[in-house]
């Protein structure tokens, strides 16, 4: 291996790490931490297109957001827990704890 190639590796290593810091920081930066109950506002359409959102105390329920601009439906999941991933209700042993986010929105007092 020449000098030119070796020092060609080393910068492109150096470009492929610093994009994963910048791409982690990005994706860090959409997760704002919430202490509420994750109720969302259904203000935008991203929340409604979502349509569902996890409850942030319980993790048998959710949020379900069925039109702009109303309360969200409170749901159960029954005897399962819900996936904030999968967007869905999932068996315990599915399960796993993820960080809680806020919502895009929040609803009217």
């Amino acid at each position: 291996m020449t000098f030119h190639s070796s020092c060609k590796m080393k910068v492109l290593l150096l470009a492929l790490m610093l994009l994963c810091v910048v791409l982690g920081a990005t994706m860090a930066s959409r997760c704002i931490r919430d202490n509420s109950n994750g109720e969302p506002g259904c203000k935008t359409k991203e929340e409604i297109d979502q349509g569902f959102w996890r409850h942030n105390y319980d993790p048998t329920r959710y949020w379900q957001c069925t039109k702009l601009n109303e309360r969200a439906v409170l749901r159960s999941c029954q005897d399962q827990a819900f996936h904030p991933t999968q967007l869905d209700c999932v068996d315990w042993d599915d399960w796993e704890w993820e960080p809680v986010c806020a919502p895009l929105t929040r609803p009217d007092p």
